[in-house]
């Protein structure tokens, strides 16, 4: 009687949380509805100054990195605001984003410049910019906001490179069991060490993680989009990648979710490279958690 009731009890846990993982608690929300928010606080640094629109659209508790992560709100208003806050233009278009299927969780990229709009002869700056959105009192608020830059403006991003699985929520149906839900199951992914070989033989291989549409967005270089591309790029014989998250996020459908931290590459014994990270996670069509963006930042 005991062990059914268990059985029982373990099962209706298990259809709450389906039931949970299914149910949007925004229904109306859509990857249009996220990207307006992101050009309206691209409106706003135009039309009103950096600061004001990154205090305005910042969640409470939300992150920046300079490089390394920290409240950015605590971080703007330590600082005295510009005598002059439009003296300097940030613009910026969101190309590629998606949206967890609750409605609660998102996350938007895109190229973005930097020019002084007070001296004409000095240069643009250019790179990617990439923000995890979440709903903060049922309004779109960056929870956490990374970029990297380009030596010159980024090429256009086209359909076939970054894929369909970017341009909105996963379709795919949750496989997963109430012990390997949400932000537990990513932290417990990063805490392996993980091959970059071509041929990592039994050991576990990064590039096994990564979904087809990753978009890999590095400091000082341009996107890497697609597995293939991804793969090419940054295999190497005999390294390794160990992860040390600091924080993560989950949508509350368990189809998106966020983890960022430090990581370090090695070769051997010897530490190869070391620097920041962040990770978007997506659930692919089998239910499996791959990176469908990693960010890598330079150290501190």
């Amino acid at each position: 009687m005991k062990h059914g009731t268990s059985r029982i009890r373990l099962t209706a846990a298990a259809l709450l949380l389906g039931a949970c993982a299914t149910t949007p608690l925004y229904p109306d929300s859509t990857l249009d509805d996220l990207f307006n928010a992101e050009r309206a606080f691209a409106r706003d640094a135009t039309e009103r100054g950096i600061r004001a629109a990154f205090l305005e659209h910042f969640a409470t508790e939300g992150l920046d990195f300079r490089p390394g992560p920290g409240v950015m709100r605590e971080r703007m208003l330590a600082r005295p605001a510009p005598a002059d806050p439009l003296a300097f233009i940030l613009d910026w278009s969101p190309q590629v984003g998606a949206v967890a299927r609750s409605g609660d969780l998102g996350f938007t990229t895109g190229p973005y410049s930097l020019r002084n709009q007070r001296d004409a002869g000095a240069p643009a700056s250019y790179g990617y910019f990439f923000s995890v959105w979440k709903r903060e009192n049922g309004r779109w608020r960056v929870a956490l906001d990374a970029g990297v830059s380009t030596p010159a403006a980024a090429p256009p991003d086209t359909p076939a490179a970054s894929g369909e699985v970017m341009r909105g929520p996963s379709k795919a149906m949750s496989t997963a069991t109430p012990f390997n839900r949400g932000k537990d199951a990513l932290l417990v992914l990063e805490r392996e060490a993980w091959s970059l070989d071509p041929d990592p033989g039994d050991a576990p291989s990064y590039f096994e993680l990564m979904a087809n549409a990753v978009r890999v967005l590095r400091e000082g270089s341009y996107a890497l989009i697609g597995a293939d591309a991804a793969r090419k790029a940054l295999a190497a014989t005999g390294r390794r990648v160990y992860w040390t998250p600091a924080g993560a996020g989950a949508s509350a459908s368990d189809d998106l979710g966020y983890t960022y931290g430090r990581y370090a590459r090695f070769v051997g014994t010897a530490e190869e490279a070391a620097g920041y990270y962040v990770h978007v996670w997506q659930r692919d069509s089998a239910g499996a958690w791959r990176i469908t963006v990693e960010v890598l930042l330079a150290p501190a």
